[in-house]
Order: C-alpha cells, then sequence, then structure tokens
C-alpha cells in the first residue's frame, strides 16, 4: 500500500540518511501555517520532518475525514467516526520541539505584509494573529448553490461528515414517519411524499448516494418495513446528458442502466429552478414549461464553489497580479499562488487546470510537503535557504483513474496506468495490451473500489475499524434505528454560511 500510494518515505527509518539528520537547535525553525485539514493537508503534514519547522495547522474541524466513503455513512454502512482521523496524531509527537501545534479556528484574513493570519476562534468571537514565513492555504471549496432559490434553505447537502449523519437521522426519521401514519391511516398522498428522496446531483457523489441508498432500502428496510419500502422512490437529477459524466462513456451506460434496475428513477437534461420546503421545481432540456417533484428530503450534490475567505484573497492579490480565476487561486507550477511571494495553494481551493479532486489535493499535498522538507532541512542544516523550485521538477499529477460505488455490490472503475513508463499495475497491461486503459463494472469493480480506498486509508485504525464496519453490515445489517438530530437543517445552514 505504501509503494502504490506513494508513500514509501513516511517509513520510520534510522536517521543516518541526509535527509533524516537533527536540526541545528541554535537555528531559529521557519514557521509554516496550514489552513484546512483536508486531503491536501494532511498528505502535506505527513511528509514534513517537524524537527526543522515550526509547523501551526488551522483549521475549525480538528480531524481529517476519508470523502471517498462518506456516502456509506448516510446509510449507516459504516460508522462516522471510523472514516475520521484526528489532527493531532499526525503533528503532536509529545512535549518536544520536533511537535506541531493546532488551533481550532477559521481564518477570517490573510496580511501579506506582516505575514499574518487572522484566525476567528470557533464560538467565541475572539481573533488571534499567527505569523507565518510560509503559508499553504488548503480550506477546500463549499457546496455550489448556483443562486437557486430554496436550496440553502430546504436541502440537504452531502460534503462534511455531520452531512452524512443528517441525512441518515432524516431518512430513517422519514420511513419512521411514513409507516406511523400508514398504521393509522393517514393521507396516502402525504406517505408517498415523505418516502421519495431526490437526489441533486449525477456526479460520484450523488451516483453513490443512490446506490447506498438503494442497498439500504432494498436490505435493511425490507426487512423491518416490508410495505413501506416498496412505496420508497429515490430519484437521481443531473442537467447533463449523463451521470458520472466524467468517466468513460460504456462504464456511465452501465451505471445508468444499474441504477434503474435497483429502482432508482435516473433523469439526465434535467435542473432544477427553485427547491420549496416540500417540492422542487425542474425543468426539462429543450422542453418549454416546468414540472415539480414533491419529496421528504432532497439532498444537493450538483458540484462546489469557492469559499469566502478564497473569494477574498482573490480579490485582494488582484486580476493584475495573476489571480484571473473565480474558481480559485491562481498557482504556478510549483503551487505557489501567483502574485504574492511564500504562499501556496492546494486542492479545490487551487486553481491549476487540474480537477477539484481528493486524489489531485492529495498528491498536491505530498508534493509542497516533500519541496519543504528539503527546503527546511537545507535552511537549518546548511544556513542556506536555498530556492530548491529551480532544480526540481514541477509538480506533475499523475491520474491514477476514478471510481465509483453504484449500489448492490457493483461499482465502476476506470483505471489510468500510464502510458510510456513502468507501471505499477504491469499485469494489466499483459492483460489488456498497450493500448486504452483497463475499465471494470461489476462485482470486480466493487472488489478493486474497496481494495483502492481500503488501502489509502491513513491509519491502521481506520482500516481494523472500516474492515469491522463493512463485516458487520454484511452479516448483521445496517442499524434502522432513527436517531434524533434536533435542528439538523439549522445545523447544516450554519456551517454553510462559515
Amino acid at each position: 500500500a505504501l509503494y502504490v500510494n506513494d508513500d514509501l518515505d513516511d517509513l520510520a527509518l534510522p536517521r543516518v540518511f541526509s535527509w533524516q539528520r537533527t536540526a541545528n537547535s541554535a537555528a531559529p525553525k521557519p514557521k509554516l501555517v496550514v489552513l484546512g485539514s483536508g486531503w491536501g493537508s494532511m498528505s502535506l503534514i505527513r511528509k514534513l520532518d517537524l524537527d526543522h519547522v515550526d509547523l501551526t495547522v488551522v483549521s475549525p474541524r480538528p480531524f481529517f475525514f476519508y470523502t471517498p466513503l462518506l456516502a456509506g455513512t448516510a446509510t449507516g454502512t459504516i460508522s462516522q467516526e471510523n472514516i475520521c482521523e484526528s489532527v493531532r496524531k499526525s503533528i503532536v509527537k509529545g512535549s518536544g520541539s520536533s511537535s506541531g501545534r493546532y488551533i481550532q479556528a477559521s481564518c477570517s484574513g490573510v496580511n501579506f505584509t506582516k505575514k499574518t493570519v487572522t484566525c476567528r476562534m470557533e464560538g467565541e468571537g475572539e481573533e488571534v494573529q499567527v505569523p507565518y514565513d510560509k503559508l499553504v492555504i488548503a480550506v477546500g471549496a463549499a457546496p455550489a448553490t448556483f443562486g437557486i432559490k430554496g436550496v440553502e434553505e430546504n436541502a440537504m447537502f452531502l460534503k462534511e461528515v455531520e452531512h452524512g449523519v443528517q441525512v441518515r437521522s432524516r431518512v430513517l426519521g422519514l420511513i419512521e414517519k411514513a409507516s406511523s401514519l400508514s398504521s393509522l391511516g393517514g393521507s396516502q398522498q402525504e406517505i408517498d411524499r415523505l418516502l421519495h428522496f431526490v437526489v441533486v446531483g449525477g456526479g460520484p457523489t450523488g451516483t453513490e448516494l443512490c446506490g447506498e441508498l438503494s442497498d439500504l432500502i432494498q436490505k435493511d428496510v425490507a426487512a423491518s418495513f416490508p410495505d413501506i419500502a416498496k412505496r420508497v422512490r429515490i430519484t437521481l437529477l443531473e442537467g447533463l446528458p449523463r451521470i458520472l459524466n466524467m468517466f468513460d462513456k460504456g462504464l456511465s451506460d452501465y451505471a445508468h442502466t444499474h441504477l434503474i434496475e435497483r429502482d432508482v428513477d435516473v433523469k439526465t437534461n434535467v435542473f432544477v429552478t427553485e427547491v420549496e420546503q416540500k417540492r422542487a421545481i425542474i425543468k426539462h432540456k429543450g422542453v418549454n414549461g416546468s414540472d415539480s417533484l414533491d419529496f421528504g428530503m432532497l439532498v444537493w450534490a450538483a458540484g462546489i464553489t469557492t469559499r469566502g475567505l478564497v473569494r477574498d484573497l482573490i480579490q485582494k492579490i488582484g486580476n493584475s497580479q495573476g489571480q484571473t480565476s473565480r474558481r480559485g487561486l491562481v498557482v504556478d507550477e510549483w503551487l505557489r499562488v501567483k502574485g504574492i511571494e511564500d504562499v501556496y495553494a492546494i486542492g479545490d481551493c487551487a486553481f491549476s487546470g487540474l480537477p477539484p479532486t481528493a486524489q489531485v489535493a492529495s498528491q498536491q499535498g505530498k508534493f509542497l510537503g516533500r519541496l519543504f522538507r528539503d527546503e527546511f532541512q537545507r535552511r537549518q542544516q546548511d544556513g542556506d535557504a536555498a530556492v530548491l523550485q529551480q532544480v526540481i521538477p514541477a509538480f506533475s499529477y499523475n491520474d491514477k483513474g476514478k471510481m465509483a460505488y453504484i449500489g448492490g455490490g457493483e461499482g465502476v472503475v476506470e483505471m489510468k496506468l500510464g502510458l510510456g513508463r513502468k507501471s505499477d499495475y504491469e499485469f494489466w497491461r499483459a492483460i489488456h495490451g498497450a493500448v486504452g486503459e483497463p475499465r471494470l463494472a461489476g462485482s470486480s469493480g466493487f472488489m478493486l473500489w474497496r481494495s483502492v480506498y481500503f488501502s489509502m486509508l491513513l491509519s491502521m485504525r481506520n482500516r481494523l475499524y472500516i474492515g469491522m464496519d463493512w463485516a458487520r453490515t454484511y452479516l448483521f445489517g445496517r442499524d434502522i434505528t432513527a436517531a434524533t438530530l434536533p435542528d439538523a437543517k439549522q445545523q447544516q445552514q450554519q456551517q454553510q454560511n462559515k
């Protein structure tokens, strides 16, 4: 797993190599501030040598969570705490000088002249200034509502861990309510509305959520609510001509057909124009007029947009200094923010011409972590702040492919094997030849999906508990107890407004 995931340098080797020498205690450590605790941040942090850097991580969220398995937490396939990893475990190495520090706060601004970051403590409103020598902005992105009326007020999201918990609570609560109404002879129309789950966005998040929901309904709900399970409807809305548009068309079509076979109503070329409390107004491409869909729950998974901090920094640096995109902070080949010194951006908040995926953010974080590690070690050992960007290759993205779970123990996988170089997957070359890339669909795709994501979990603890969750779900099913989370929708709205 370490070799395939490019993590061999995570091994704790004896300190006999040049890049592992102890820092000169008389020399001050450069101050590195990292904003965020997502894929880019954690991948960067794990490559640093804390003997040579004064690290501060600032994030309102004190943990990293494994986003590819988020949809599974929305149905109880896995427990939400088991996809999380504490930030402190990666940066606190005891009470010595080789530890970093974590500050639970939101960044509200950056003074590029004084090299300070303004942080607002959560719930207190108190602001503190954190100095830096180098700053990495990795704050991710927020769900995009495209200004559509009613989305923020009436839709649920699936972007954070708490969203998965809230979606699960909502689904099970609606099922319990519909069952109670049915037992009491309530309105059949209202029961049908409560049992209609709408997902907007046919990308990997929306598609995987539909697959997970179909598993929950057909296996676990059917066992305890047999009459109710037959009435549950799942609808997937996508504005483009096909779902999983970034995949090969054959895989996209396979996923479309498979979801339909699992009783998911897939509607493409459909746009949501308004979301009311109990219904969505939709418009079909090329068709005059509009239709409405009554729903019990609508989950919005239709894309991402920049956070307020990133928009403010883009405006502050200015178009004339190279910040010409509204999709993120424009960076150069070494992930330096254009127009400002000693500031870097990675992940979804950076505009580098690459897709906003966990795979991109992870590779960018590893690249930057190694760059800093070598630069800081040279500065500490030789007293020379060498500009390594001039002697090392620029960042190069290695696309390893895409994969998605589509329910019923099936998945779709499109692998990228890197033509023209020695591949980690030479056995695929022998099977598929040198032309084209291997594509898997069905149970084989699901097995590879699980294997790859299992190997990418950050710790043995995560692997142990996730493996136990999968075994528990397979043997005993999902827990269908309807947890009660007060003001769940209000909590989501507060999260979006941060």
